[in-house]
């Protein structure tokens, strides 16, 4: 059933057996030897989805005292994921997604469960961004020229680009000539460096290079995407090492022991202080107003956005309806003491922030000419909580 040559024996029957039970396991070997004293000793399995169409053969010249086998399966090249489709924020129309969220706010009941207004808000967002903002075309995960890119092949093209900006700005024959040149010139550097690389990639093979090693390097020449090496071999240790280094530099045992006998003596007085500002009302202790959230949205930009895909632009420019979700599902957080599920996954320790001094003892900046530090003190303090909160939300 092996085509072999050799005696029947218990491992034999054990093969034949596993592949009467197992019906969907196919062996491909033709019945041609594999080793070099006519031995069929290397067997191929292959599931039989695969097996119809699969070429097995015995390769001619790749031998030790085995011969190396050839098995070709027709199976297409995965195809690498998409990424995650962003919108275009350059060409959004505004009035349009702020329409969309007026008409959602207009019958919406924000719930009690703050992880589910958090997503009705997000989803909210989502929906008037798709039908307002255009969608970016997706982009290439990776540069096809990494392998032998070097400073002289970016000087190039950096010139390149800026003969194309003074061609499209003039277009005249001297610039198109002067692009025409700089083009063929950044080509040459490219290809010098592109054969530079493969040949010291040549060099570098020799009777023990590995076969895995040589089609990795391949495929990085023919445009893979190249590897992402770990950080560190060993994270999971090292981060332990460092940790437990800061932790015993950080001790209080590191200090003298007087220092150490005089926070004992301390440390009681500290905890009754702490206490009794807890149960001292602040100022800012209240929920956010929409003026707070309006100073900080003005000094908002985007920066990268999270799995929604919900940038800060969209969040500035959401306008009554979007302003008035936001203030309730940061409010409905304040009240509650966490942040939703959604938002890093974090809870607010509620600190009781310092008092002011009178407005007698607080030195006055210069050039002040309206407003009391009073009211400054409480504006910054406010409007901190609100940009941390925007942040999370962000």
């Amino acid at each position: 059933m092996l085509q072999s040559p050799s005696p029947t024996n218990e491992t034999g029957r054990h093969l034949a057996v596993l592949l009467e039970d197992i019906p969907h396991v196919r062996l491909l070997n033709t019945g041609e030897a594999t080793h070099t004293r006519g031995g069929r000793l290397d067997l191929t399995l292959v599931s039989s989805d695969l097996a119809a169409d699969a070429i097995w053969e015995v390769h001619p010249t790749l031998t030790s005292d085995h011969f190396a086998t050839l098995t070709s399966l027709p199976v297409a090249p995965p195809v690498p994921p998409r990424p995650p489709p962003r919108w275009n924020i350059r060409r959004a129309d505004w009035s349009r997604f702020q329409a969309s969220l007026d008409e959602w706010w207009a019958d919406y009941q924000p719930p009690d469960d703050l992880h589910q207004q958090e997503r009705d808000l997000t989803a909210a967002i989502q929906t008037a961004a798709t039908t307002a903002i255009p969608m970016c075309a997706p982009s290439r995960r990776h540069r096809t020229d990494w392998w032998y890119y070097n400073d002289e092949v970016r000087e190039h093209n950096h010139r390149v680009n800026l003969h194309r900006k003074l061609y499209k700005k003039r277009p005249n024959p001297n610039n198109l000539k002067l692009l025409q040149e700089v083009v063929a010139r950044a080509r040459q550097v490219s290809l010098r460096a592109k054969e530079d690389k493969w040949l010291e990639w040549c060099a570098t093979f020799s009777q023990h290079t590995s076969l895995g090693q040589m089609w990795r390097s391949v495929r990085t020449a023919s445009g893979a995407a190249p590897p992402h090496p770990a950080a560190h071999p060993h994270p999971q240790q090292e981060a332990e090492r460092l940790a437990t280094i800061f932790t015993s530099r950080g001790s209080s045992n590191q200090l003298p022991l007087h220092t150490r006998r005089t926070q004992q003596q301390l440390q009681p007085h500290r905890d009754e202080a702490v206490r009794e500002a807890m149960e001292v009302a602040d100022m800012t202790d209240r929920p956010f107003s929409l003026q707070e959230l309006q100073q900080a949205k003005r000094r908002g930009r985007d920066t990268a956005t999270r799995a929604d895909g919900v940038p800060y632009s969209m969040l500035a420019h959401a306008g009554p309806a979007g302003d008035a979700a936001l203030l309730a599902t940061l409010n409905a957080s304040w009240t509650a003491g966490r942040l939703p599920p959604a938002w890093k996954e974090a809870d607010i320790q509620p600190i009781p922030k310092p008092r002011p001094r009178p407005p007698s003892t607080l030195p006055k900046p210069a050039g002040a000419a309206r407003g009391s530090a009073e009211h400054r003190h409480e504006d910054h303090a406010g409007s901190s909580e609100v940009d941390q909160c925007m942040r999370h939300a962000e």
